[in-house]
């Protein structure tokens, strides 16, 4: 009996709730103002006999027809009939709102709800859909750190000019000096003429050795680098007497064969290394000396062992196993691994072949029994053997030396009748093809990959001054400046009187040449090639 009663009810239910034409404004400015009614049950005297049912389920033959009642509201009651609108009268549809259905439109489908809505909650009315369950909320993503923006450029302001790249394993000098033409030291009596040069340092300015790399320099060969090594030695080959040093650094004689310095003394002064390189085997030999670079060179010394057998000197053998106690006695100075690097580092400079040239071709009987190719070859061979070894001691840039044009030396022109004004062609063919296959040679070892290698070839310079001597401010090329100039040479050059101005002559004995003559070798051809070992 329930039943029927509570489908009779709901019917009333919703005649009831239809919307009266006669609402006041006044009914409508109430409703605004206050919250909209959740079906506010009637008083207690208006109740009916039966509990108010708030959600009743129906059957299930009623479920199918019927929509689902929420929320059951109590009869309508004297009073809300006259008055509905004011006791519980939803309020219009708004844009605010989830379901914006109305009520006497129950067969209007809802539109979907909107994602995010801030209006209150509305009561579920009868004859519209419930609204579906709002979607799940997705996870909070972790607060990110707030980045600097950055302003777009305006279109007025000019682009920016991308920073030059610098290099990674060298620095870049701050003043690069510009290419120049070098003029060598005026001295009274002779013509400064200009020489080309490459980019290089004028005379007399060396180089900051700690930022070039040219640390140590190590010298091998014959006369044309001794520095006194066979001072202590019983040869005829020394120079540690006057004239030889009259003007080296405070006039003394020190064994080298010259009035002053040598080529590889003003090469190391040009680089920075050191004002002169002693001799290995000087007896006073200091810590510094030994870690700024020596020496090892002996007059009379060549390729070719034999030949410093002749004079009683040390051969190039000898210069290689000195090398070895060098080593030793850096590794004991400053530690094995700082000595490694400073070998490394080092500049090997090699100079030697006249020797060779002079002595066994000229006074042996190899000029009749053997032939000249067969004797180049046992000399080449003999360079690339002991380059090997240095190597393996720790060497790895080398700078090879050629003969000069051993035919017009004084003491060659004395004793093969040719003249004072004719050089020897024979003797300069010879040295022209060594100094070609030594070349071929020091291409070889560039080809290595931890060597590297140059040759300096001073044949054309010396050949230039030879014929013009003017050009280079020279007077005398065909004698010396010791005795008469065209046969002494060591003991025989001793106590003789000399020239009055060394500085125009090429030759300071018989065989050597005096220190201008060195200065303009190494100004124009060696400081034009040594920077490939470093490049």
């Amino acid at each position: 009996m329930r039943r029927p009663a509570v489908v009779a009810v709901a019917l009333l239910l919703l005649i009831a709730w239809q919307p009266s034409p006669g609402r006041t404004a006044a009914a409508l400015d109430e409703q605004d103002d206050d919250p909209p009614a959740r079906s506010l049950p009637p008083p207690p005297d208006e109740q009916d006999d039966d509990p108010p049912t708030r959600s009743m389920p129906p059957s299930s033959d009623e479920q199918e027809d019927n929509p689902p009642v929420q929320s059951m509201p109590p009869p309508p009651s004297d009073e809300q009939e006259d008055n509905p609108p004011v006791r519980s009268m939803p309020p219009p549809p708004s844009d605010e709102q989830d379901n914006p259905s109305w009520p006497g439109l129950p067969l209007l489908p809802p539109p979907p709800p909107p994602e995010e809505s801030d209006a209150p909650g509305v009561p579920s009315l009868p004859g519209s859909m419930p609204p579906p369950p709002p979607p799940p909320a997705e996870p909070a993503a972790p607060p990110t750190r707030p980045r600097r923006a950055r302003l777009p450029p305006r279109q007025d302001d000019p682009p920016e000019p991308e920073p030059p790249e610098l290099p990674r394993h060298r620095r870049t000098p701050k003043d690069p000096t510009p290419p120049r033409t070098v003029v060598p030291p005026q001295e009274p009596g002779w013509a400064a003429v200009p020489l080309p040069m490459p980019p290089m340092p004028a005379p007399g300015r060396p180089i900051n050795y700690s930022t070039t790399g040219w640390t140590t320099m190590l010298v091998f060969g014959d006369s044309t680098v001794d520095p006194g090594n066979n001072n202590r030695l019983q040869t005829m080959m020394r120079a540690n007497f006057l004239p030889y040093g009259a003007g080296f650094l405070g006039g003394r004689p020190t064994g080298r064969f010259s009035n002053g310095r040598l080529i590889t003394d003003i090469l190391a002064e040009r680089l920075g290394v050191a004002r002169s390189l002693p001799g290995f085997r000087e007896p006073r030999l200091r810590p510094r000396q030994l870690r700024r670079g020596v020496s090892f060179a002996s007059a009379g010394s060549g390729y070719d062992d034999a030949t410093a057998r002749i004079s009683n000197t040390l051969s190039f053998s000898n210069q290689v196993e000195d090398l070895w106690r060098y080593r030793r006695n850096l590794q004991r100075l400053v530690g094995p691994r700082r000595a490694g690097q400073l070998l490394r580092r080092a500049t090997f400079v090699i100079s030697a072949g006249t020797t060779d040239l002079f002595n066994h071709y000229l006074a042996t009987n190899r000029s009749g029994t053997e032939s000249w190719p067969p004797y180049e070859n046992l000399l080449i061979t003999r360079v690339a053997n002991y380059t090997q070894a240095m190597r393996a001691l720790g060497g790895r840039r080398f700078v090879f030396v050629g003969v000069p044009p051993v035919g017009c030396l004084p003491l060659v022109r004395t004793l093969l009748g040719t003249g004072a004004e004719t050089c020897h062609e024979n003797m300069n063919s010879m040295a022209t093809s060594f100094n070609r296959r030594l070349g071929e040679v020091v291409r070889f070892l560039r080809n290595q990959r931890d060597i590297r290698a140059t040759f300096i070839d001073v044949y054309p310079i010396v050949s230039m001054a030879t014929i013009d001597p003017k050009n280079f401010g020279l007077t005398e090329t065909s004698r010396g400046c010791c005795g008469t100039g065209v046969i002494e040479v060591g003991q025989t050059c001793r106590g003789r009187l000399t020239c009055t101005d060394p500085s125009k002559y090429m030759y300071w004995d018989a065989v050597h040449q005096t220190e201008r003559m060195n200065q303009i070798i190494t100004d124009y051809v060696i400081m034009n090639s040594i920077g490939e070992i470093y490049a």
